[in-house]
């Protein structure tokens, strides 16, 4: 099982390697670039997130973005000692507040910090390292702002909570020791894009002070032309490949992919508003220096109304803020521009200058030679986690020209006025320094893949060594029929449990989830037998199953709830078993997809099985089904829920009497998980003793923080046992089945605090077995199928006994060596039991006797 496991993974992971090798953009890095063989190393590891993201979202486990949005986030970093740091929310917006330590003078400056990442990714964890270091070096107090993501909030939600946040700090900014004289707005990439809508928005308020400056690091700003020379230039250069920000772009704004190839074409802006904006938006404005890698001017290409009409949204100012009118530009403040020569948005900015330059307002500008989309997020990020020197001294000259803006000591070559773009000398000078920070990634990249084979290897063996934990805590006694496959079934159940838990703790998705899809994946094809189609009985989802061979007379119906302790199952889990009990019975079956718990506490299930068979009875003509001949059964918990719906209508008058109830080691009581057969099959799986009570607690409440109390019996006051103690008792079970090992359990109290949280374990609804006589005396002819080395065996048992002595005729079958849930593998290929064949004839022969 080690090696199958530890194949299949390796398999995995090289085929999702090469499949997005081939099917990602390709990286196209100029000779001249150093560091180049490494950047691909970087590039072909980042491509191999995108891949597996691809691959889980592709096979039901989680979404893409979710996964993406997982590996941004990152290990967080630890306290840091140098600085105060606080969740709040502004204005319901979550932001996060880092506040220097050291003592001031006076006020300090504040920055109000939007994160990049498309309007999909990115995060206040994401950005932490970035926003700690500002502060620290700047000794600024820095508000990071985690406004809501898209697609779950569809833009423009990010611009108005960037914007709420950014007015109500400027409103208290005194509250944090700033000075409102001195806030500073900040973004990278499209953080950058609403850090300069936000200023935009800003102009013209007279109820606020002013913004000091606004400083965008790479940013978007336009979506006119695609074919600037940046966009041509550095169309497959990592991270930000053109193609990518094309389609993470139209994900954001949720358009077609299809419409990629006209916007690159240009075919989305109108003849007028082409005039309008080329005296903003235009190669020509691009300095030379910038156009000697192959640029060639692009081709006109007819017009299309149907693309326009879809990107008009997306010329909004909001959006491209380069397109924003002069009277707005001539308000903004001072502005810092980072751009990066190997970055398809690099004349985004430096457009963006010129607009800002020609309107009188002071801009410092910075251009990193060897830059790339992501440099300083990357540069910060493993600065901190690795501590070179080369990363300290790349972001420390970054944050030496913010602090210049700041503090009004800006270069002589960047004023405003100055026509001709000039780079830092300081920024050619350490130039060198940006090509160790290349090299020194790559080494990390390259670690990274090696890490990468080490977390297989060490995934595997966390799995084993699960499996191992688990499976050396069990117990199948040797009365089992065919215990080996009960062993091999057991692996398989631990394992994907252990991997929905690793999956679970990494933040992909809830251990239930992956439980549930995997559960769920095997479908079956068509039954030549059968009519199989899904509906919706009351806004509850069901499958029926109509047998297609001709009846003289309306058939018996069978209601089937499935089992899955109320947390996992569906009408797939079940189909299987369906399909023959209608096949094999001649019967119409209907199985209720009812909603799980924890998601959906108690009573969720039982309403939707009961309002399921209310509106079955009321319609039953429709599937040819005789009304005096309906019967409910389910397995488990769905043993638990038929037995519920039995009692509820057997008062009904206004509905037909059912026919019989089928109840398969059902589960009908939580007052007392120390009974013989919870004592002697509390380590049989698949469901242990602890396993029960946990899924008893979470259908309850969904908190399963009382177990060991439940387990132990101190959840029920002593009065209240001794009254249900004549339902309720292991004197009740038969002598033959307390001879493997049980011994009588001690009486024990309970707190009140406890009780509370667990006293509708006494209601009927819930624990069938404790409902009155005179509505047992009213359920009809019923059929219990039971297991020797299963938990649930003496709740079977028990309601046997509670049925007869009110003269309800019971049939009832024992599985000897069977166990919980061997119904479901009846037909399972290599892993079928025939006890569970056996057991599943005498349901059906019940049926057909009735």
């Amino acid at each position: 099982m080690e090696l199958l496991l530890a194949i299949f993974l390796a398999v995995l992971t090289v085929f999702v390697a090469i499949a997005f090798y081939y099917e990602h953009p390709k990286a196209e890095i100029p000779h001249g670039f150093s560091q180049r063989r490494k950047l691909y190393i970087f590039h072909y590891v980042l491509n191999f997130g995108f891949g597996m993201a691809k691959f889980l979202e592709k096979i039901g486990i989680t979404s893409e973005i979710c996964v993406l949005r997982t590996l941004m986030d990152g290990i967080p970093p630890l306290k840091d000692k140098h600085l105060f740091i606080k969740d709040l929310s502004f204005e319901k917006v979550q932001v996060r507040i880092y506040q220097p330590k050291i003592s001031t003078t006076g006020q300090r400056r504040g920055i109000v910090y939007l994160h990049g990442g498309v309007g999909q990714f990115g995060s206040i964890r994401a950005y932490e390292r970035t926003c700690r270091y500002f502060a620290r070096k700047s000794n600024s107090v820095v508000v990071s702002v985690g406004y809501r993501l898209a697609p779950e909030h569809p833009y423009p939600t990010q611009f108005e909570d960037c914007l709420t946040a950014t007015i109500h700090f400027m409103r208290t900014a005194q509250d944090y020791g700033v000075d409102r004289s001195r806030i500073i707005i900040c973004g990278d990439s499209s953080g950058a894009t609403v850090t300069a809508s936000v200023a935009q928005a800003l102009v013209n308020r007279r109820d606020l002070p002013k913004l000091r400056a606004q400083i965008l690091i790479y940013p978007f700003l336009q979506v006119v032309d695609f074919n600037l020379p940046s966009y041509q230039q550095n169309e497959g250069f990592p991270i930000l490949l053109k193609e990518r920000a094309f389609a993470l772009g139209l994900k954001y704004f949720n358009k077609d992919l299809s419409v990629m190839e006209a916007l690159l074409n240009g075919c989305h802006i109108p003849e007028d508003l082409q005039l309008k904006y080329r005296k903003w938006v235009s190669p020509d404005y691009i300095p030379d220096e910038f156009k000697t890698r192959g640029y060639k001017p692009s081709t006109t290409h007819p017009f299309s109304e149907e693309v326009y009409a879809l990107i008009k949204p997306m010329l909004d100012p909001v959006i491209s803020p380069l397109l924003a009118e002069d009277s707005t530009i001539a308000g903004l403040p001072e502005a810092f521009i980072l751009t990066c020569e190997f970055d398809v948005l690099r004349d985004d900015g430096l457009l963006y200058k010129k607009r800002l330059e020609d309107h009188g307002i002071k801009v410092t500008w910075c251009h990193l030679q060897e830059g790339f989309h992501g440099t300083i997020f990357l540069a910060v990020f493993y600065y901190l986690m690795l501590k070179t020197t080369c990363y300290a001294t790349c972001y420390a000259m970054f944050v030496e020209k913010v602090l210049k803006i700041t503090d009004n000591n800006l270069m002589t070559n960047k004023e405003s006025g100055s026509n001709k773009p000039k780079i830092s000398g300081k920024v050619k000078s350490k130039t060198f320094q940006i090509t160790l920070l290349l090299s020194r990634m790559a080494v990390v990249y390259t670690l990274l893949v090696l890490f990468l084979a080490v977390f297989v290897a060490g995934f595997i063996l966390l799995v084993m060594g699960a499996i191992n934990f688990d499976f050396s805590n069990s117990e199948i006694p040797p009365g089992v029929n065919q215990p080996v496959k009960l062993r091999i079934i057991h692996v398989i159940l631990i394992s994907r449990a252990v991997v929905g838990k690793i999956l679970e703790n990494i933040g992909i998705c809830s251990q239930v989830s992956f439980v549930r899809y995997v559960q769920g994946r095997k479908t079956l094809g068509v039954d030549p037998k059968l009519f199989i189609k899904d509906l919706w009985f009351e806004k509850v989802p069901v499958r029926i199953y109509q047998p297609k061979v001709p009846s003289a007379s309306p058939r018996r119906g069978v209601m089937f709830f499935h089992g899955g302790g109320w947390v996992f199952g569906s009408l797939e889990t079940h189909e299987k078993l369906c399909r023959s009990i209608a096949r094999e019975s001649e019967s119409v079956v209907v199985s209720v997809g009812y909603r799980l718990a924890p998601e959906h506490k108690y009573p969720a299930a039982y309403e939707d099985c009961l309002n399921a068979t209310i509106h079955f009875m009321k319609n039953i003509e429709r599937y040819g089904v005789d009304p005096a001949n309906v019967i409910v059964c389910g397995d488990s918990a769905g043993g638990n829920l038929a037995a519920a719906v039995s009692q509820t209508l057997a008062g009904r008058s206004d509905l037909p009497r059912l026919r019989a109830q089928i109840l398969i080691y059902p589960g009908l009581q939580a007052l007392d998980f120390n009974l013989p057969s919870y004592q002697q099959n509390r380590g049989v799986p698949p469901l242990f003793q602890e396993r029960a009570a946990f899924y008893m607690l979470q259908y309850l409440n969904g908190n399963a923080s009382n177990l060991e109390e439940v387990l132990e019996g101190s959840h029920i006051p002593i009065d209240i046992k001794l009254n249900y103690r004549k339902w309720v008792s292991p004197d009740n079970i038969p002598q033959k089945f307390k001879v493997r090992g049980y011994k009588p359990h001690v009486v024990l109290d309970c707190t009140t605090e406890v009780y509370e949280t667990v006293k509708r374990f006494c209601e009927p609804n819930l624990c069938p077995l404790l409902a009155e006589d005179a509505l047992i005396q009213q359920l009809p002819e019923s059929f219990i199928l039971t297991c020797e080395y299963d938990v649930l065996r003496d709740d079977g048992l028990l309601y046997k006994k509670r049925l007869e002595d009110n003269g309800v005729r019971v049939t009832w079958y024992h599985l000897d060596d069977g166990f919980h849930g061997i119904l479901n593998s009846f037909n399972s290929d290599w892993l079928s039991f025939s006890s569970g064949k056996r057991g599943l004839d005498n349901v059906v022969n019940f049926l057909k006797s009735l």
